[in-house]
């Protein structure tokens, strides 16, 4: 008598069911992955976005000491009425690139005086790194952000405009800060504006 064996019947995953399953698993990956990436590129966002408003800010504390440095001087000579505001708005004196539409870059040099530097921002052409801010984390600095090239690039540019909007008694600055975005093809912005008063009338 012959015995016939019958091998167990097997069967596998269908191509469909294998393509499923990959999706499904891509999915998985993939959308984490995302998420995280683009957590990534808004946290950096952020942070440019926290130190250019603070370097906008800063620009408008270096024009209030331009005023102040201009009338301390002045207080030591009694009778010299306005001299100090005329000097800080004077089309063609110390000021004047910055009274022009093309503004100016201010800067605290490294000496024990703290004296302003004014910095040209018409180098004529009409990049947005016309007054580019580098980098200086050198021990004992009095900024880390300068005007100075021989520090590291950064992604950052500050202008500052002064505008005379009553004659010798007031003045609107403005400081902005654009830089630009990895992927982005504009610049993004942060502009601060302030009022400087004539106040003590020198």
């Amino acid at each position: 008598m012959m015995y016939l064996y019958q091998q167990p019947h097997t069967t596998g995953f269908s191509l469909v069911e294998t393509l499923v399953a990959i999706t499904i698993l891509l999915i998985i990956i993939v959308g984490p992955m995302t998420i995280a990436s683009n957590a990534t590129q808004s946290t950096s966002f952020s942070n440019q976005q926290v130190i250019a408003y603070f370097l906008a800010q800063e620009g408008l504390e270096l024009a209030q000491k331009a005023r102040d440095d201009r009338l301390i001087v002045r207080l030591d000579s009694p009778g010299a009425a306005n001299a100090a505001w005329d000097e800080f708005t004077d089309n063609g004196g110390v000021y004047a690139d910055c009274l022009t539409t093309n503004g100016c870059g201010l800067e605290v040099d490294g000496t024990n005086t703290g004296t302003i530097v004014i910095v040209d921002c018409d180098d004529g052409t009409t990049s947005y790194y016309d007054c580019g801010l580098f980098h200086d984390n050198t021990f004992g600095q009095r900024s880390v952000y300068t005007h100075t090239q021989t520090s590291s690039t950064t992604a950052f540019s500050r202008v500052i405009n002064f505008t005379e909007t009553v004659n010798n008694q007031e003045v609107l600055i403005t400081s902005e800060v654009r830089w630009m975005v990895d992927g982005q093809f504009e610049a993004q912005s942060v502009t601060a504006s302030t009022y400087l008063y004539n106040v003590y009338g020198l």
